[in-house]
């Protein structure tokens, strides 16, 4: 065989031996040490922003998947930055780049409300921020572990508040609250509406109750429960679009909704002489704000009628220790409502001696 031939077939020998090492090589030589899993990521939030007055309102939800899908583990805190850039209407300033801007814990925190998964941050609280000026937001959920994951963004120009309305007045019905307010007065951007604010105890913080912006200075809220307090607060706004603002609450004012429907007569009313006295009984209301009944007497044929339970009594019974004489009673239920409705009477029972 020539020399070219065993070059050739030394070649062919040498690349098998390097294959089978390659295939086989990695179980037979030495482990190295085991490489820890990476941390999954957290996934990005959903970060919305809005002007009131001279501050943003951010808002986010805690995230509910790690970005690879998985639930997430050992939520620590969000790292809030913020960038900001005047206006080109506006005077000129000096742009400020994406700095640090708070950090918010995840659980219990002092900067932020939380109603369910979603915080809620306000930039400006404790210093009215510059108007004239776009702001950009993002917003980042950290672990535990110091594993950041994608941050959000969300802008708002926060141009010159409209000054807030005036006069604030509030009018309780049963199922309903009439709200009526002044415009503002002065100058300030023109008014293209407003915006009503409630707050009830069951969320934290004022929540705004109308979609769009009320034309006008009037606003009925029908979605209220009786003997429930509620407080209003009324924004102007002003803009459309990313420009839009609104301004300070121009006050506030509490309502309650009062319950005006009494409940129904009670029925089955009995009448028994037991001894020296008289044992009434009757069927017992099912009305659910029930505080009791009132029981009243009078003396036939002419007599008049004598409430004997100025404090409503809670059980469907009563004794009473009557004149002598003929005798009449009815009884009234009596609910909860601040105004304690009473029913009409219920059919008399008459009693002969």
């Amino acid at each position: 065989m020539s020399r070219s031939g065993l070059s050739r077939l030394a070649r062919i020998a040498f690349l098998l031996v390097s294959a089978v090492l390659a295939l086989f090589g990695g179980a037979c030589g030495r482990k190295g040490p085991p490489v820890p899993p990476r941390p999954a990521l957290p996934a990005g939030v959903a970060l919305s922003a809005k002007a009131e007055g001279r501050t943003v309102v951010l808002r986010w939800a805690r995230p509910a998947r790690n970005a690879d899908g998985s639930l997430p583990a050992g939520l620590d805190h969000f790292v809030l930055l913020r960038a900001a850039e005047p206006l080109a209407d506006s005077p000129p300033g000096e742009a400020v780049p994406l700095r640090p801007l708070d950090i918010v814990r995840a659980v219990h925190p002092d900067n932020a409300t939380v109603e369910g998964e979603v915080y809620r941050y306000v930039d400006g609280g404790r210093e009215p921020l510059a108007s004239g000026v776009r702001y950009t937001y993002q917003v980042a959920a950290v672990t535990d572990r110091g594993v950041s994951g994608l941050p959000a963004s969300a802008a708002v120009e926060l141009r010159p508040p409209p000054p807030p309305p005036r006069g604030l007045r509030a009018e309780a019905e049963e199922g309903a609250v009439m709200l009526s307010w002044q415009a503002p007065a002065g100058e300030g951007s023109p008014v293209s509406g407003y915006h009503v604010y409630r707050e009830d105890g069951a969320r934290p913080g004022p929540v705004r109750i109308t979609r769009f912006p009320v034309q006008g200075t009037r606003y009925v809220d029908l979605n209220v429960e009786s003997e429930r307090p509620y407080r209003y607060t009324v924004r102007a706004v002003a803009g459309e679009g990313p420009g839009v603002t609104e301004s300070e609450a121009g006050g506030s004012v509490e309502a309650i909704p009062e319950d005006r429907t009494p409940p129904a007569p009670p029925r089955g009313l009995a009448a028994v002489r037991d001894g020296e006295g008289v044992r009434l009984q009757w069927t017992a209301s099912s009305e659910p704000d029930l505080l009791g009944y009132r029981v009243y007497r009078r003396v036939l044929p002419d007599g008049r009628r004598l409430l004997l339970t100025p404090e409503p009594v809670s059980e469907a019974a009563y004794r009473d220790r009557p004149p002598a004489g003929r005798v009449a009673y009815a009884v009234t239920a009596v609910d909860r409502a601040r105004r304690r409705n009473e029913s009409a009477p219920s059919a008399e029972v008459l009693l002969t001696p």
